[in-house]
């Protein structure tokens, strides 16, 4: 839903927009003789998510009801500027020093 003009195929056979991809996934289910039960039920959790999370929030008056709790932010986040943070030094791309004071005579 997010990008409903993204145009997918499938297996080469089948173009369609993005959207349509769940529904596409059913079908194929269908054919090899499975349940569609379990494709209708993601179908349908997958809906509630997105109205919770991009269509309510977006209306007058609308809150976000799914948030991140904020434990698992204090554990998971990063700060940008991690003092501990020591990258290894990169070797320049064909043996050229591309970035350093480079100028140009002329």
């Amino acid at each position: 839903r997010r990008n409903p003009y993204v145009h997918m195929n499938f297996f080469g056979l089948l173009n369609f927009q993005a959207p349509f991809l769940p529904w596409v996934l059913m079908g194929f289910s269908s054919l090899l003789g499975n349940s569609i039960i379990v494709d209708l039920l993601g179908i349908a959790v997958g809906h509630i998510y997105f109205i919770l999370e991009d269509v309510f929030p977006n209306q007058h008056g609308g809150i976000r009801i799914l948030k991140t709790p904020s434990i698992l932010k204090a554990i998971f986040d990063t700060s940008d500027e991690d003092p501990n943070n020591n990258p290894l030094p990169e070797e320049w791309p064909g043996g050229f020093a591309w970035l350093e004071d480079q100028r140009l005579e002329g």
